[in-house]
């Protein structure tokens, strides 16, 4: 199963995706910059992700260093940021239509209770993963 780690970071919190190459997602979540380098190392253990996929975003500097400094032996790439804060809150209220009364209201006008930075980091990975044509392991990252 080969598959990236993607981060959307941020200046005080990150999202991070696993999103393997058939562009399923394993896992995502968000943290703290403070804690970041906990979950880096947890998630770049063998198997190691084949790189680590890093939105070119507000905090990207301050996580390339943080994770040159912990040294995990797998490669860094930037990937593309655009919009993903957009198309993020409109994926959360896919998989979390609203009830009740917020029905009413359109969802432009509503904001998600929780960070969507982790749905930030799914996209920058997916995104990531079809435009070097690596869909189901194609080629090389």
């Amino acid at each position: 199963m080969r598959f990236i780690l993607a981060i959307d970071p941020g200046s005080d919190k990150c999202g991070f995706a696993v999103v393997r190459y058939d562009l399923k997602l394993i896992e995502k979540g968000v943290v703290y910059l403070a804690e970041l380098h906990r979950v880096l190392r947890r998630l770049c253990v063998a198997p190691l992700p084949e790189a680590i996929i890093l939105g070119c975003g507000t905090a990207s500097t301050a996580v390339m260093h943080l994770i040159e400094d912990i040294n995990l032996g797998v490669q860094v790439r930037f990937g593309d940021e655009k919009n993903t804060t957009f198309e993020a809150r409109e994926r959360y209220f896919a998989d979390h239509p609203p009830t009740g009364f917020w029905k009413l209201i359109p969802i432009g006008l509503q904001a998600p209770p929780c960070p969507v930075d982790d749905y930030a980091a799914w996209l920058i990975g997916e995104r990531y993963i079809v435009s070097h044509n690596l869909v189901n392991g194609n080629s090389e990252p």
